[in-house]
């Protein structure tokens, strides 16, 4: 029963995650490498969730599903976890979209400025 609350609490973050990487990528706002990068760490994100304490419980001789060891602390603790993944990569995102902005603001100035020492 834990384990299910676990995986109900984590996987709208992933699903959002990969919702906002795959509408990025088809409004042409993330190239393909970065569309490839992001699937392949949130697809690892969520084989880690689902396979890890089934995992975990098959190596010590315990049921797959047996979420007895599983404390609300751990859950709320991965939780949190996933939920700041997505924060910091939401923030590096707007940061470099943030950079590139100033960055063709900067090189407009210059070429304007340039074309004024001209005249």
């Amino acid at each position: 029963m834990r384990y299910l609350i676990l995986v109900l609490l984590n996987a709208p973050i992933i699903g959002l995650a990969l919702l906002n990487i795959i509408t990025q990528y088809k409004m042409k706002k993330a190239s393909k490498a970065r569309f490839r990068h992001q699937i392949i760490l949130w697809g690892l994100i969520l084989v880690a969730l689902l396979c890890s304490f089934p995992f975990y419980n098959y190596l010590s001789d315990k049921p797959l599903l047996d979420s007895s060891e599983l404390s609300l602390f751990d859950i709320t603790e991965t939780t949190a976890i996933i939920a700041l993944i997505y924060i910091i990569n939401s923030q590096r995102r707007r940061i470099e979209r943030t950079e590139k902005i100033v960055r063709d603001l900067h090189q407009e100035i210059s070429i304007k400025l340039s074309r004024n020492s001209d005249d």
